[in-house]
Order: structure tokens, then sequence, then C-alpha cells
């Protein structure tokens, strides 16, 4: 006969929650994870990140319902976070985990927001769960001392992973001098602002991001610094992302203008015939340019890329990696086939095996039928 197991025995075991910039999971994991969190605090734990673990999985696990399935979930473990946060100041009050959550509350402003990160920040410095929002502090406060120095604990935590850092690096260095490179979502700023910050990596380039920039007191500081014309932004605009393009398009004309690869194509598709694929960036230009020649020399000369091919330790963050890893593809396919018409069999048959590995680790396999063409 079997020992008898008791129905806890198969409840979800606890697992940290990382943010959605660090690992991916589904609905159904992040739920498993909100009851099992859940159910640590219920027991009485003394372990504060379990209210941190569990703010996260209802996070993430909100953001894949739409609000009116959202709303039919909601019940003990699956709850709003101004829910959980009133919960926790209870729980855990003047602790650095309740700071940390406290700036998550958004119906409290910015500037509430700004002054919990900083209550935590006393408490632990310099710790790796607050490190993007001092980051972001700084940056509004213009604070360049305190922006190098959070980049250098960051880039010494090693919770960056290197191989974001890479991908950044590739970009960085195949811009032109005193470029403007155009990015959105946070691993594709960050890594940016470390390299530059710490290995003093093409500190020439202007790495602006474009959710930061929609904000009026930053936008202004940031372009006057850069020297370029202000821009006045109505808020109620739907299209305010592409008005901030278009105002960088329109009046820079002495400095290169590049969109990470990465950003949403929509918020410069009124210059998407003028947008040239060179790496991981498309470069704006009026005329025509061989961005051909770009792109061989960037991926044959500029770029590291062995870091694709294998990697030798457990980096808790490789969904994350994989993913940003797809942005390859589009460059890669473009030079295989430009090897192809030229002649160059082992070269295309070289990088169709690197592309074949980026997209099978990412799942993002429906690439591969372009590269049996």
């Amino acid at each position: 006969m079997l020992p008898f197991l008791s129905m806890q025995a198969f409840s979800q075991q606890p697992e940290p929650v990382f943010s959605i910039i660090r690992q991916i999971h589904d609905f159904n994991w992040y739920e498993q994870q909100a009851k099992a969190w859940k159910q640590e605090i219920d027991r009485g734990t003394t372990d504060k990140m379990a209210w941190v673990y569990w703010f996260r999985a209802n996070r993430m696990a909100e953001m894949f319902c739409s609000s009116k399935e959202w709303e039919s979930k909601k019940g003990d473990y699956l709850a709003s976070q101004d829910k959980i946060i009133n919960q926790a100041e209870k729980a855990i009050p003047n602790s650095f985990e309740l700071y940390f959550l406290k700036a998550h509350d958004k119906s409290a402003g910015n500037d509430t927001g700004a002054a919990n990160i900083m209550k935590a920040q006393e408490i632990k410095p310099f710790d790796k769960l607050i490190l993007p929002w001092l980051l972001n502090h700084y940056e509004f406060e213009n604070d360049k001392a305190n922006i190098e120095l959070t980049c250098k604990k960051w880039f010494e935590s090693n919770e960056m992973p290197q191989e974001l850092l890479t991908t950044a690096y590739n970009n960085l260095i195949s811009l032109d001098q005193n470029a403007i490179l155009i990015v959105n979502g946070d691993n594709d700023t960050y890594p940016y602002w470390i390299l530059q910050n710490v290995q003093k990596i093409r500190q020439d380039v202007l790495v602006l991001n474009v959710s930061l920039a929609l904000i009026d007191s930053y936008r202004e500081r940031l372009f006057k610094e850069d020297e370029i014309p202000l821009l006045k932004i109505k808020n109620d605009s739907d299209r305010v992302s592409q008005t901030l393009v278009k105002h960088i398009i329109k009046n820079i004309h002495d400095r290169s203008i590049y969109v990470s690869i990465f950003v949403d194509s929509d918020i410069y598709k009124d210059y998407e015939t003028k947008m040239y694929l060179t790496g991981l960036s498309f470069k704006y230009s009026e005329k025509q340019f061989d961005n051909l020649a770009v792109i061989r020399n960037n991926v044959e000369n500029k770029f590291m890329l062995d870091y694709l091919k294998q990697t030798f330790y457990n980096n808790y963050a490789q969904s994350v990696v994989n993913q940003m890893n797809t942005g390859y593809l589009a460059v890669f396919l473009k030079l295989y086939e430009n090897y192809q018409l030229s002649g160059e069999i082992l070269k295309a048959r070289k990088l169709k095996e690197l592309a074949t590995t980026v997209a099978e680790n990412s799942g993002n396999t429906e690439w591969l039928k372009y590269f049996e063409k």
C-alpha cells in the first residue's frame, strides 16, 4: 500500500517569482505561484520576500488576462495589487520589502513612488531588487554621480545577464559617431546605460528611451542637454510615441538616428521606407545606401556572437535572453541571402546553423523556413 500523502504534498511548491524582464512564464505558472506564496503567508512565514513574490505572481498573471477575465478570477490568492499592498502594510510595516511594493502604487504618483524607493534604499542600499527603480530615479534627477554608482553596483552584482550586455555592446559599436539610438523596454535600455557608465563604451551615443522621454520634465531636460529642440506633447494623443520619433527625425540633421530592432515598428511606421536594417537597429536615411555592406561588416568584424552558440553556466534569466536573441534573426537572414547570391556557401551554411540555434532555443522556429530558400 502506498504511504498516505496529504493534499499539501501535491500543492504547488513556491518558487522565486522574478520580474518579467528576467523570466517569462505562462498564466498557469503565475497563478500557481500566487496560490503557493499566499499559502506560505497564511502559514505565518517570516520571509518578507514572500510578499514580493505573491505580489509579482499576481502582477504577471494579470498581464496575461483581459480586464474582464481578471476580474472574474480574483479571489483569495489572486488579488489586486492595492489589496496585497494594504495587507503587507499591516504584516511587514516599515520594511524594505513593503517600501518596494508601495513604489508600484501608481495612484500615489511618481513622487511618492520615488520616496518609497529611497526609503527602501536607506534600509538595503543598492539591493538588486531596487536597482532599476534607483536608476530611473537618478535619471529623472539628473544625478550623474549616482547614475554611475548605481550602474556600477548593478554590473558588480552580476544581476544583469552578460548576454544582454553583449547584445547592447554589439548594437552600440555598430552605430555612427554621436548617434541617437531610440529604444524602449527595460532590457533594451539598462544594459546600454551600464556599458556607457561602467565600461565607458560609446558614451557619445544618446540612448533615448521612448517611454521615459514621454515624461515632460525628463524630456525637456534631456533635449536641452543634447541641444535638441524642445517638444510639447499632448498627453491625450494616441500617437505620442510617433510624435516623439517624428520630432527627432524632423529636427536632427547632424546626427545619425537609429531605432532599436526591439522597438515596436508602429512608432516609426510613417518612415518605414526610409529605415534601413544595419544590425540590431534600423538607421533612418533620406538617401538609399548599401546597408548590406554595413550588415556584413558588423556581423563579420564587430559583433561578438560566440555566446549564441553555447552557454556554460546556469542563467535564471535564460528565457528572456533567448527571446532577446531573436533580434539577430532578421540581420542573419539578410546576410544569409547575400552570402547565397554571392556564392559564399560555407559562410551561408555557418550562419544558418547559428540562426537555427537561436530560433530553436527561443521557440521561434517559424524563422527557419526563410533559411531554406
